[in-house]
């Protein structure tokens, strides 16, 4: 009796401290998880939109550069990036190399201009991602990244540079019409899909 009443608590506190740390190995365990590994097909889908989102980019750093912090340019902008860092993330995470863009940005004229331009730009977006989802199979976290830059596109993007280009009514258009989100609403440029983080709100349209 002796013996047990003095080995119970160390073995207690050993169980214990077991338990405790088992988060954290479960947590280091699936860190280490690789993602599954891309086909040929889905390297080359994951590298065209990449391409696609490095042109929105530089588009929009463009007309910032050439007429100052407008928006919805400074905040679609700032999607775009995340955007970019989406895909690059899927090519990294399997140790591939992240294909630069060599390309040029246009000049416009007027805000105005850049941002009927912008409507084009974001409408073939939508429509690249449509292609490369409907061509599948994706692996499950290539598909997520498109769904959600595509919703970003769609729901929020088009319709800011729709509004600001004077092609939409002073309600919107789009899934948010019949929600009064007009000029400076603050779902002008928002993301919200996936826990991926917002522009923020005061999105107006520029002249």
């Amino acid at each position: 009796m002796t013996t047990c009443t003095k080995t119970l608590p160390t073995a207690l506190v050993a169980v214990a401290l077991a338990l405790a740390l088992a988060p954290a190995a479960v947590s280091r365990a699936q860190s280490t998880i690789k993602p599954e590994p891309l086909s040929d097909h889905s390297k080359a889908a994951i590298e065209e939109a990449l391409q696609d989102e490095l042109r929105g980019e530089r588009f929009y750093a463009r007309v910032l550069k050439d007429h100052g912090d407008v928006r919805p340019f400074s905040n679609v902008v700032r999607a775009e990036r995340r955007h970019v860092a989406f895909l690059a993330d899927l090519l990294e995470a399997r140790g591939l190399a992240v294909p630069e863009f060599t390309g040029e940005a246009p000049a416009h004229a007027s805000v105005k201009q850049a941002c009927a331009a912008a409507v084009a730009f974001e409408t073939k977006n939508v429509a690249l991602y449509d292609r490369l989802i409907a061509a599948g199979p994706l692996p499950d976290d290539v598909k997520r990244a498109f769904e959600h830059n595509r919703m970003a596109s769609l729901d929020h993007h088009q319709p800011a540079f729709e509004r600001c280009a004077g092609l939409a009514t002073a309600h919107g258009t789009g899934r948010f019409a019949d929600r009064g989100h007009g000029c400076g609403s603050c779902r002008d440029g928002c993301e919200h899909a996936g826990g991926h983080g917002h522009h923020g709100c005061g999105h107006g349209c520029q002249p």
